[in-house]
């Protein structure tokens, strides 16, 4: 990448973490499509998967008191495997079609909850929430970025927005680093593009840092509100995709 590209990049980076860290969601998805007006797909989705465990990482451990354990314990079991198979079969889903799709169901979990309340178990911690980590593994290799299709259970199931950026935030740092090891294993030479990604990591640093500050000084009508505005911008721009 070139020094304007890099400096896009930090800027990109640390506002779609303060994004993130005040939405609970949307922002790794702006960053992912920053990323691929520079590079192949191919680097930009493991190069975004260090950035974003990163970010969710420093997140994680802010909000640390806040993250809702039980629900974590079914998500995480299916999800390394399911990020496997993800990224066997990710030469034979159309990524277009994928994204799009992607797109429709956020819109419809977000806005009409009723269609999606057969993935949120009734209970925090039930098992149906395996299911959700399946989705996340299997849909992230292909299409780069499942927090849109996922968001919404995690919204639903948690009993607060703080509480929801909180776990939200461990479960991408348990997919993006599931991602991470099934990337290296394939063979991926994270070490040639240190550079990106350094700089990117820096960005969310400092963005999440920043929109961890708003978050505890919003209302929360107006947080629940900013989530719907973020997935729902992600969701938009997974359908124009295809356009």
């Amino acid at each position: 990448m070139s020094e304007t590209e890099l400096v896009i990049l930090a800027f990109a980076a640390a506002a779609t973490a303060a994004i993130t860290a005040v939405a609970g969601a949307g922002g790794g998805l702006i960053l992912l499509v920053t990323l691929l007006q520079f590079v192949d797909p191919l680097v930009a989705i493991p190069a975004h998967a260090v950035i974003q465990f990163v970010s969710n990482s420093t997140r994680a451990v802010t909000l640390r008191n806040k993250v809702e354990v039980p629900l974590l314990r079914w998500y995480v079991v299916p999800l390394l495997p399911a990020i496997g198979v993800g990224f066997l079969i990710a030469d034979s889903i159309p990524r277009d079609s994928g994204r799009a799709l992607i797109g429709v169901f956020a819109l419809l979990a977000v806005w009409w909850p009723a269609a999606t309340a057969w993935i949120v178990p009734r209970a925090r911690g039930g098992k149906r929430f395996a299911l959700v980590g399946v989705l996340a593994g299997v849909s992230n290799p292909p299409i780069g970025a499942a927090g849109p299709l996922i968001a919404p259970a995690f919204k639903a199931a948690t009993k607060d927005h703080v509480a929801f950026v909180a776990t939200f935030a461990v479960a991408q740092v348990m997919n993006h680093l599931a991602k991470i090891v099934v990337f290296g294993i394939a063979g991926f030479a994270f070490r040639e593009h240190a550079q990106m990604v350094l700089v990117g990591v820096v960005g969310v640093i400092v963005g999440t840092w920043v929109g961890t500050k708003l978050l505890h000084r919003a209302e929360p009508a107006m947080l629940d509100w900013l989530f719907k505005g973020a997935v729902t911008l992600g969701a938009v721009r997974l359908i124009l995709s295809l356009m």
